[in-house]
Parts: C-alpha cells; sequence; structure tokens
C-alpha cells in the first residue's frame, strides 16, 4: 500500500513538472506598432522608438529584425527579455531618396509562442526640399504668332536658404523665354519662374524642357518637360 502510494506520488510529480515545462513560453507584446511622422523635408533622418513586453513566462529572444528596403534600420535595445519585462526596438527611417506618401514596414521574428512574427509600420509625406508644381507643363495650343504664357511655382521646404541660380531651355520645336521672378528663397518661401512661349513654324510636335539651376547641392539642376499642341 505504501508503495503505490509513493509511486502515485512520484506520478503526479512528474506530471505537474512535465505540465510546468510545457506551459512556460514567451508572449511577445507590443504597445503600439504603427507610427505615423507626419511630414518632413526630403533629406531628413525620422527615428521613432517601439515598446515591446514579454508577457510570458519564459525569456523572449527577439532572433531577428527585417527591414522593407535599406533606407530604414531598425535596432533592439536587447536581444533577450526577460518574463514581466521590455525592450525597445529603434527604427531610422532616411527620407533622402523618397517624395510624396511613404510606408516602410520592420519584421520582427523571435521565439513567441503564440505569435512570433510582428510587423511594425512607419508612414508619412517626404516633402522634397524644393518641390516643383506642375512637375510637367501643359501649354495646350501654341501659335507661332501670340505668345502663350505659363508658370513654374517652386516651393523651398529645406532648412537653408536656396537660390534659384539659371533656367536653360532645350527644344526644337519651341521658342520658350523663361523669367525667374524671385530667385532667392528662404526656408518656407515660394518662388515663380515665368514662361513665354512661341511655337517655330515649321514644328510638327512641341515639346522642351526648362533646366532649372538651384545652389542646393543635393538638386542643382531641376527639370521640367514642357508641352504643347498645334492649333487647329
Amino acid at each position: 500500500m505504501r508503495h503505490l502510494r509513493l509511486v502515485y506520488l512520484l506520478f503526479l510529480l512528474v506530471t505537474l513538472c512535465s505540465a510546468t515545462i510545457v506551459q512556460a513560453a514567451p508572449e511577445l507584446a507590443v504597445e503600439r506598432g504603427s507610427f505615423n511622422f507626419g511630414s518632413v523635408a526630403q533629406g531628413k533622418k525620422v527615428q521613432h522608438t517601439f515598446t515591446i513586453k514579454n508577457n510570458g513566462d519564459a525569456p523572449l529572444q527577439i532572433k531577428k529584425l527585417d527591414a522593407s528596403c535599406g533606407c530604414t534600420a531598425a535596432k533592439p535595445s536587447t536581444s533577450v527579455v526577460p518574463p514581466g519585462k521590455s525592450a525597445e526596438i529603434e527604427v531610422t527611417f532616411d527620407s533622402g531618396s523618397f517624395s510624396g506618401k511613404v510606408t516602410k514596414t520592420v519584421t520582427l521574428t523571435s521565439n513567441a509562442g503564440k505569435s512570433p512574427v510582428y510587423t511594425f509600420t512607419i508612414e508619412g509625406t517626404v516633402l522634397e526640399q524644393l518641390q516643383v508644381s506642375p512637375r510637367q507643363v501643359s501649354l495646350g495650343a501654341v501659335s507661332s504668332s501670340s505668345a502663350t504664357q505659363a508658370k513654374v511655382n517652386i516651393a523651398n521646404n529645406s532648412s537653408v536658404t536656396i537660390k534659384l541660380l539659371n533656367v536653360t531651355v532645350t527644344s526644337s520645336s519651341l521658342l520658350i523665354r523663361p523669367t525667374i521672378k524671385k530667385a532667392e528663397l528662404k526656408p518656407g518661401e515660394s518662388g515663380v519662374i515665368e514662361i513665354s512661349v512661341l511655337a517655330k513654324p515649321e514644328a510638327k510636335i512641341l515639346s522642351g524642357y526648362l533646366h532649372i539651376s538651384t545652389s542646393l547641392p543635393q538638386k542643382k539642376e531641376i527639370t521640367v518637360p514642357v508641352y504643347g499642341s498645334i492649333p487647329k
């Protein structure tokens, strides 16, 4: 009888230990997995820190962090998160090669039992340091006797004063005369380049380019296509 009781107690102890081992697992919890950085000037680096927590009862191991492109870097504050503790994932996005709306992701792979993979998202709008509008000038019908007028607007979204140095023209079918109305643009200011356009009498297809030279090292020249149509 005593022998049977001892066997039963040993069996119960082994069962409880096994259950404890099976239940012990890390659990990944994310406080907030997305971040909108709003609007930034092109070239600025955006940094954000995401917070994760291990809600499990075993150490959480961060195996790897994969960014969606080389413009985004991510690093954890630690590679192992003890039960009940938190860690930070620092994400840096370099906006130098982007404009407009941008969405980038960082995927974390861990040893979490239920959700071992989690994707963080960082998004926003990148404003070109020199923003041109329109990006191409559509003149409509252009005659050879009466000039067509148009404007190109340039906004300085950078943190430094930028000069519009010169405007040259490339076209075999249009006579384009550009005029810079404001050559020096302080941060936040906008300027205008006015153009007066005539079609060459023999031209069949009306097109050309404006080449705007600037003092901005990252964008020394801006090219704007110009199109027109022959009057019927």
